[in-house]
C-alpha cells in the first residue's frame, strides 16, 4: 500500500512537471504555429534581454540561463542563476509576473549556440530551448528593442529582415498571452494594432489607443525567427500641469531671455556706462556753461565799470574800452595829453593819471597814424 501511494505520488509529480512544460511551450505555439523552438538572429556586438516564463508554482524555485554549443541540454553550462550577474550576462526574476529576463551585453559570433531558459527542480529541470545566431547583417531585427508611449496615445515598432525572409509570414504577438496579429489585422484586446509589410526589407507595428495593460514583452516574427520588444506604457501629463508650462513659457517669450551670451551682458553693461558717462560730462559743460553767460552778462552790464591800470595809457597803437554809465548832465569834452593821444567822450573836470576810466566809445578820433582810440572818461 505504501509503495502504490509512492508510485502514485511520483506519477501526479512528473504528469504535473509535464503539463507545466507544456504550458511553457503553448505561449509560443499560440504565436507562431506548432514550433517550440525559438530562434534569433543578432548583430555582432548587440546587447539583447530576452524574457523567460515559467508557471506561477515555480516561484519559489531556482531559474537559470543555460548554454551548449550543440542541442545537449544534459551537458549544457549554466551562464548565470536568477538575481545575479556573471560576466556578460545578467538573470533578474520577476515572480509578480511570473518571468525572468537574460540579458546578453556584447554578442559575438562565438556566442552562437543553443540557450536554454530553465526552472531547477528534482528529477527533470523545465526548460524553453532557444537558438541564436550572431552575424554581421542579422535576418530578423527591431530598430529599438524597448518603446515607450503615453496611455491613450500610440507607438510603433519597425522589424527589419533580410531578403531571404521577404517572402515569410510576418507576425506581432504578445509574449504574456500568446495574442497573435500578422499583416493587415487589426485585432486586440486592448488597444488597435495594425501590422503593415513594405514587402521589401521591413514591417511595422502600430499599436494605438494604448492602455497600461498593454505594457510587456512582444516579439517581432518573420518566418522562423523572432526578436524581443519591450513596450512600456507611462501616464499621459496632467493637464493642469501642462497649462502651467505653456502659460509660463508664453511669459518668457515676452520678455528677456534667460540665456544671455556673456558678451551680450557686456556690451550692454559697456553702453549703460557710457550714457552714464555721457550724461554726467554734459550737465557739467552745461553749467559751466551757464556761469561764463553769467559773467559775460555781469561784464556787458552798464551799472559796472571797467578799469584798466594808468600804465596802459603809455603804450600806443591800444585801442581802448571801457563799460559806464553816464550821467544825464555830463557833458562829452575832448581831452589831449603830451603823448598827443586823443581821448573822446570824457565827462570829468579833471583827469587823474593813475585813476583813468575808459568805456563808452561813441565818437573815435582818427589819428594820422591809422589807430583809432576810444573815448574815454575820467571820473
Amino acid at each position: 500500500m505504501c509503495c502504490l501511494f509512492v508510485f502514485t505520488l511520483f506519477i501526479s509529480t512528473e504528469i504535473r512537471k509535464y503539463f507545466l512544460r507544456i504550458r511553457v511551450f503553448s505561449v509560443l505555439c499560440a504565436a507562431v504555429g506548432s514550433q517550440t523552438l525559438m530562434k534569433l538572429s543578432l548583430q555582432t556586438g548587440a546587447m539583447v534581454t530576452i524574457p523567460c516564463h515559467y508557471d506561477r508554482g515555480y516561484i519559489n524555485h531556482k531559474k537559470y540561463w543555460c548554454y551548449n554549443h550543440h542541442s545537449t541540454f544534459s551537458s549544457c553550462s549554466i551562464q548565470a542563476y536568477a538575481n545575479e550577474t556573471k560576466g556578460k550576462v545578467t538573470v533578474t526574476d520577476n515572480p509578480a509576473e511570473s518571468f525572468f529576463t537574460v540579458t546578453m551585453k556584447d554578442v559575438q559570433t562565438e556566442n552562437t549556440g543553443w540557450y536554454w531558459c530553465a526552472v531547477e527542480l528534482t528529477g527533470l529541470d523545465v526548460k524553453e530551448d532557444l537558438h541564436i545566431t550572431v552575424k554581421s547583417d542579422p535576418d530578423l531585427s527591431v530598430r529599438e528593442s524597448r518603446v515607450r508611449g503615453e496611455e491613450g496615445g500610440s507607438v510603433t515598432v519597425q522589424c527589419l529582415y533580410s531578403t531571404a525572409y521577404q517572402d515569410t509570414q510576418k507576425q506581432w504577438f504578445r509574449f504574456k498571452d500568446g495574442s497573435c496579429n500578422t499583416v493587415g489585422t487589426k485585432t486586440s484586446q486592448n488597444s488597435a494594432v495594425t501590422v503593415s509589410d513594405d514587402g521589401n526589407s521591413s514591417f511595422s507595428v502600430m499599436m494605438s489607443g494604448l492602455n497600461k495593460s498593454d505594457a510587456g514583452w512582444y516579439w517581432c516574427s518573420a518566418g522562423d525567427l523572432q526578436v524581443p520588444v519591450h513596450i512600456n506604457v507611462t501616464d499621459p501629463p496632467p493637464v493642469l500641469s501642462v497649462t502651467k508650462e505653456t502659460e509660463t513659457d508664453t511669459d518668457q517669450d515676452h520678455s528677456m531671455p534667460n540665456n544671455l551670451p556673456d558678451w551680450l551682458l557686456v556690451a550692454v553693461g559697456l553702453g549703460l556706462l557710457l550714457i552714464l558717462v555721457s550724461t554726467v560730462i554734459y550737465l557739467h559743460l552745461r553749467k559751466t556753461c551757464k556761469k561764463d553767460d553769467q559773467t559775460r552778462t555781469r561784464m556787458k552790464s552798464n551799472d559796472f565799470t571797467a578799469h584798466t591800470p594808468p600804465s596802459a595809457l603809455d603804450r600806443e597803437d591800444v585801442t581802448y574800452s571801457s563799460v559806464f554809465k553816464a550821467a544825464n548832465n555830463q557833458t562829452p569834452s575832448l581831452i589831449f595829453r603830451d603823448d598827443e593821444v586823443t581821448y573822446g567822450n570824457v565827462i570829468s573836470s579833471t583827469v587823474v593819471d593813475d585813476d583813468v576810466t575808459y568805456g563808452n566809445v561813441n565818437s573815435p578820433k582818427i589819428r594820422g597814424d591809422g589807430v583809432i582810440y576810444s573815448t574815454v572818461m575820467h571820473e
